[in-house]
């Protein structure tokens, strides 16, 4: 992938918690499905401990910068924030 690619993989890992669990029960399925090709190194690269560090980064983020997750509906009465 080039720079820009893996920064735009990363920064989705940790705003969107729904892509972020999907990948964290299968990463080539995950990209494969949104269209990121990475390579069987960098597959490899992103191991269970990276996505621990990625969970307790996106837990500290505002959630306006974050995409809106099902899974906790956003309390404020706005909707989503995508």
């Amino acid at each position: 992938m080039t720079q820009e690619a893996v920064e735009k993989f990363l920064g989705r890992l940790l705003t969107d918690d729904g892509f972020r669990q999907r990948a964290m029960v299968s990463l080539a399925d995950a990209c494969r499905e949104e269209g990121y090709r990475l390579s069987s190194e960098e597959l490899r690269a992103v191991s269970q401990d990276y996505f621990d560090l990625l969970e307790q980064l996106a837990g500290q983020l505002d959630r306006s910068i974050k995409r809106f997750s099902p899974a906790e509906p956003d309390s404020s009465g706005s909707g989503s924030n995508q």
